[in-house]
């Protein structure tokens, strides 16, 4: 057995030195937290789920189609209460035409019937007894309450009689009325 003399000897006293070190590392080591292999914030900004090919039909109560919408891919987000569409495509039915609406990306809100169309957004409005129109902007909002397209950022309307410019251009789904705010430009030509 060692004696207390042996043990306060420089030799064994590093010996010793070293023992409690890697101890007291090893106890360290074990308290560490461990690593997540996913950082938070990637997880933080992942979907909740996602559906790719989304080909959607809705109908009236009497079994009319009145709407289809289909998308590359629609991300969903529980959080933020939203989802987001990848390269979707509405299609809208009503008694006095029809609207279609096109872009790179979409937002819908949960619990709402609107979509908010960005990045390259186009629509088209189809009447039943007048020449259609076509917007693009770089946003284009549809408002089911008020039966709305609301364009906007670099909005252009087309029709048979030219093509104007605004700051924002309003549309309504049931009726022919254009709302222009904002700078107004137009082209027109005249027929001869």
């Amino acid at each position: 057995m060692l004696s207390l003399k042996q043990l306060i000897k420089p030799k064994n006293l590093s010996i010793i030195g070293a023992a409690l070190l890697l101890a007291a590392s090893l106890g360290w080591y074990g308290t560490t937290p461990m690593q997540n292999l996913v950082q938070t914030e990637s997880l933080s900004s992942s979907p909740d789920y996602f559906i790719t090919k989304v080909k959607v039909k809705e109908f009236d109560t009497d079994g009319v189609l009145i709407e289809t919408l289909d998308a590359e891919q629609t991300l969903h987000y529980i959080a933020k209460s939203r989802t987001l569409l990848e390269t979707p495509s509405i299609e809208r039915y009503t008694k006095s035409g029809q609207w279609s609406a096109k872009a790179d990306k979409g937002v819908i809100e949960d619990g709402s019937n609107d979509i908010l169309l960005t990045e390259n957004a186009r629509a088209t409005k189809k009447y039943l007894q007048s020449e259609d129109i076509k917007l693009s902007a770089d946003n284009i909002h549809y408002l089911d309450k008020d039966q709305s397209l609301t364009s906007y950022g670099n909005a252009t309307l087309i029709s048979t009689q030219g093509e104007t410019s605004a700051g924002e251009i309003k549309t309504y789904i049931n009726s022919e009325e254009v709302v222009m705010t904002g700078s107004v430009r137009g082209k027109y030509e005249t027929i001869h």
